[in-house]
């Protein structure tokens, strides 16, 4: 028989009862849990709390027979009696988490994203930790709007090889931080490491706050207040940074742009491309984007002479190797690498990683399926075939066309490579870098390193050559934006080498992208991409909205929006595709529009979004501009 618990008493307090004599009102944004209650709530400010209180103040409200949390948006006096309305419960701190310039932002940031001003507010805002607010407060309390008006500098810069991209961002860093606070964005948690180690390197007069996900609770709320509360500093952090009241911010740099890390993979899949221009505007800072080739939004606006475009001239030693019979390494760039092992470590750039991501019968060529459909992956040379989708592994495989029993491996991945190259560089020590083993530093005796995208070791910043393997694997993708990444990664590869370097690519000789790395000017692929784009009505020229709901309801919500174009609550050139995902039991509809009418789009999201909710629908999931649309 399980013991019994013993009784615990339970202590009541008393809380005397508030009082607020003055006419005195705070107009709030309530986090009620429901999107459709986004309006301002005006609420009575009690005596004790009247001299405290603060735009961007925390409070505690009652709000349907419950107590939520609120945030002042506004402070007004009543020159009439306010008996109907109720009084505030409490204060949560007396350190704002917002100043007025980032209330402003969160609101258009919530009509921009077609959300609600509370779901923004908690993708930047940290958990509260009450200790570390009586340590800040005796420093000093949050700074005053500064009110500035200048017209406001874009620019992209274009990183230069031969040079650390992170020296580069420290560099610039530093240079904007003369004028005012800077915040500058990266995508992630080592991207912040790497810059925040050569910040240190130099005597700043201003302090350098990091805000990043990697840091404990105590820790980032801490960092959070110093940041609000400095009279200039230099803020390095992920995306969620971007909301982090300063004063006097003079500059915004975003790193590395075209990050698929800067979009916010859950509600309300807002993004930082679009996003620091709206704070950007809104606190009159200027706005520096970099990277190696613009993603197309900032190459339209490059086009249009919106943003200014920033680079150097350079040349790069550049040998195309095209591939004749599917081999990975053409006979000629063999002698060409040997020259470069003997000068220094050689840089290899892969396109997938893995040992096999297809698995082939010798015998009659089919693809190896799995009895559930999915494709089935070669881990090593000897192991036994592995489900991609359902992991199960397949012992004793034969082949369900021909019983056939000797496997091919087909689309190789970084661990063939290794076998491969091996063999044809004998006694040559080679490292791996490629997600979730990637690399900081390599060892002293390593001559190869092969990488896949986003997984070159970060300190690392003098190959003697750089070797881009299948190259048009990499531009094999289906989606533009992959293919973008691709253009991306080859000019980032291209940057780790010494000057005087080779860099050799498997590709053929007359492909685009191999003037465009000798010259280091990424211009024609991006026009390149931008005529395929305007053809095919995607962005920049377009803009959408994917909407996922349950298969039930996918029919009827993508004839309902139909209708809505032909009533013209969308407009008429808006055009909607929907599919249908049974194994994960969704339906995805896109709505897709001309760029000009992205307002319009997104107020009937909102709209559609807002009488779901009333009418207690199901919930569905709704991301504007999308990393990608498939």
């Amino acid at each position: 028989m399980p013991s019994v618990k013993p009784l615990r008493l339970k202590r009541e307090t008393y809380r005397s009862e508030r009082s607020a004599n003055s006419l005195n009102v705070a107009h709030v944004w309530v986090d009620s849990g429901l999107s459709h209650l986004d309006g301002l709530y005006s609420y009575r400010i009690p005596n004790e709390i009247l001299s405290v209180i603060e735009i961007g103040s925390r409070l505690k409200v009652p709000f349907n027979a419950r107590s939520c949390e609120a945030v002042v948006v506004e402070l007004s006096t009543s020159e009439e009696p306010l008996g109907n309305l109720k009084i505030i419960e409490s204060l949560l701190g007396e350190i704002p988490i917002a100043n007025q310039a980032i209330v402003n932002f969160y609101s258009q940031m919530a009509k921009y994203w077609a959300s609600d001003p509370f779901s923004i507010i908690k993708s930047g805002v940290p958990a509260r930790v009450a200790s570390v607010e009586k340590l800040i407060r005796r420093k000093g309390n949050l700074p005053k709007d500064s009110q500035k008006t200048k017209k406001i500098e874009k620019s992209y810069l274009m990183h230069s090889p031969y040079v650390s991209s992170y020296r580069e961002l420290a560099d610039l860093g530093i240079n904007e931080l003369k004028n005012g606070s800077v915040l500058l964005l990266l995508p992630d948690v080592k991207d912040v490491s790497r810059l925040e180690a050569l910040l240190r390197l130099n005597e700043l007069n201003w302090p350098v706050i990091r805000l990043d996900s990697s840091l404990s609770r105590t820790d980032r709320y801490t960092n959070y207040l110093l940041a609000c509360s400095s009279e200039r500093c230099l803020v390095i952090g992920t995306r969620s940074a971007l909301f982090v009241p300063m004063n006097n911010l003079a500059s915004i740099i975003v790193g590395f742009e075209k990050s698929e890390q800067y979009f916010e993979q859950k509600h309300p899949y807002w993004n930082v491309r679009d996003s620091v221009e709206i704070r950007s505007e809104i606190e009159s800072a200027n706005l520096i984007f970099t990277g190696y080739v613009p993603s197309v939004e900032l190459a339209f606006q490059i086009e249009q002479r919106r943003i200014k475009f920033v680079a150097q001239k350079h040349s790069l030693q550049t040998m195309a190797f095209p591939q004749e019979r599917g081999e990975l390494l053409p006979g000629r760039i063999i002698s060409e690498i040997r020259k470069s092992l003997n000068e220094g470590p050689v840089l290899f750039l892969a396109p997938r990683k893995g040992y096999a991501n297809a698995v082939l019968c010798a015998k009659c060529k089919n693809i190896a399926l799995c009895g559930c459909g999915a494709r089935l992956v070669l881990n090593n040379q000897n192991a036994n075939p592995i489900c991609s989708m359902c992991t199960i592994e397949s012992v004793n495989w034969k082949c369900t066309f021909c019983s056939g029993t000797i496997k091919y491996a087909a689309a190789r991945g970084i661990e063939r490579f290794q076998e491969e190259i091996g063999k044809a560089f004998p006694n040559v020590i080679i490292q791996l870098s490629n997600s979730p083993n990637i690399l900081e530093n390599i060892s002293p005796k390593t001559k190869i390193v092969l990488a896949t995208i986003g997984s070159i070791p970060g300190s690392v910043q003098d190959y003697s050559s750089v070797v881009i393997l299948e190259g048009q694997r990499f531009l094999a993708s289906g989606s533009s934006s992959y293919e973008e990444m691709a253009y991306e990664s080859f000019f980032e590869a291209s940057s780790r080498m010494r000057k005087g370097g080779k860099l050799l690519i498997v590709l053929d000789s007359f492909h685009p992208v191999v003037a465009s790395l000798s010259r280091w000017n990424p211009r024609l692929l991006i026009k390149k991409i931008l005529r395929e784009n305007f053809d095919a009505f995607l962005p920049p020229y377009s803009k959408t909205a994917t909407i996922r709901v349950a298969i039930s309801e996918g029919v009827l919500l993508r004839n309902g929006i139909a209708k809505s174009i032909k009533d013209g609550r969308l407009p008429g050139a808006s055009r909607v595709y929907f599919s249908e995902n049974k194994s994960k039991g969704e339906a995805r509809v896109v709505v897709v529009v001309p760029r000009d009418d992205r307002t319009t789009l997104a107020n009937f999201i909102r709209e559609l979004a807002r009488k779901r909710a009333i009418s207690k629908k199901d919930f569905i999931s709704i991301a504007l501009d999308p990393f990608v649309l498939m």
